[in-house]
């Protein structure tokens, strides 16, 4: 693999550090004309989403996930369904996996504890299942010297119809949350049904060839979304970015990362990115569909800016294998 960004700023700073060249100074490249970019990454279904792993596995997966945050000094949030901790003998097990997320500084939200969607399910249910997902992250926060603060909506479904949304973003905020939107969305979930049924079957070429088709997937969403940025603000945002915690970003979130350093961006917190004007955009999207914040800014402006019809769908090899992998247990 080439060398990663940190190795190549590493070198320079070595060279750097032996003192000037002996040949006739260079002149200094022109100042670049790239846009800055910014963007908070977050992780959905902690411990683990898809389809439920051994215990060892789901260890493994979350170590090797953790490399790559911390050493890229990524301020990841993870969103807890704790449904997956389980009722169980596992159960302390299960919150030592958690409990390696704060442990390495970083933020735990709220993903309630079953992943209901709020369109099909009544007020009171869905923020019963909210609070129920709350006590073990809220531990391991305040374990850490955080606070819990952060929700996310499964699915992205913030609601069947304006009333229902209103009235429980306004019991979200009596309780101390804040809604983490999304504007960089993607499909890495349908891809990692079928990594994990390869990696299960051992089938290592299947793995890289979806792997790779993932990292491609992903750059073209970027592209398609700096696209959209710049039709609705002629000017970059401060995007957050939505992948799940599976071994699919386990095994290339190093690739992801450097697409995105690539493309120009650097990472920041949640809260610094949501201090960004976009998301004072009215946003007034109800209904069946979790759709990115930027789309829902966008429909509500009634512009319609952008051809939503155009984004990038996983490749038709990835969607007929999982239809495959979805029919399996």
């Amino acid at each position: 693999m080439p060398p990663s960004v940190a190795q190549t700023l590493g070198l320079a700073a070595l060279l750097a550090a032996c003192g000037p060249s002996r040949g006739p100074a260079k002149p200094a490249p022109p100042p670049t004309t790239a846009p800055v970019r910014e963007v908070a990454v977050t992780f959905d279904d902690l411990i683990i989403g898809g389809r439920d792993l051994e215990l060892a596995r789901t260890r493994s997966m979350t170590e090797a996930l953790l490399r790559t945050i911390t050493a890229e000094a990524i301020p990841a949030v993870g969103f807890v369904n704790e449904a997956k901790l389980c009722e169980c003998d596992e159960h302390p097990a299960r919150v030592e996996i958690l409990r390696m997320w704060a442990a390495a500084g970083l933020e735990l939200a709220n993903h309630t504890y079953s992943h209901p969607s709020l369109t099909s399910t009544p007020l009171a249910d869905y923020q019963a299942d909210l609070l129920r997902g709350e006590p073990v992250t809220r531990a391991l926060m305040t374990e850490h010297g955080k606070t819990l603060r952060w929700f996310r909506h499964p699915y992205l479904h913030t609601g069947p119809t304006l009333e229902i949304r209103a009235a429980f973003e306004g019991w979200l905020g009596e309780h101390g949350y804040t809604v983490a939107p999304v504007t960089l969305d993607n499909s890495d979930w349908v891809f990692n049904f079928v990594y994990t049924d390869a990696k299960t079957r051992g089938d290592a070429a299947l793995m890289r060839k979806v792997g790779e088709a993932f990292v491609a997937h992903v750059d073209e969403v970027m592209g398609f979304y700096e696209g959209a940025e710049m039709a609705m603000f002629q000017r970059p945002i401060r995007h957050v970015l939505l992948l799940h915690a599976n071994e699919l970003s386990a095994d290339w979130f190093d690739d992801i990362v450097v697409v995105l350093r690539r493309r120009g961006y650097r990472f920041i917190t949640l809260e610094a990115a949501l201090q960004d004007p976009a998301y004072r955009e009215p946003d007034r999207h109800v209904g069946p569909a979790g759709m990115s914040w930027m789309y829902r800014w966008d429909v509500t402006r009634g512009r319609k800016q952008v051809d939503w019809e155009s984004q990038p769908a996983p490749p038709a090899f990835i969607r007929a294998l999982y239809e495959v992998a979805q029919r399996k247990p």
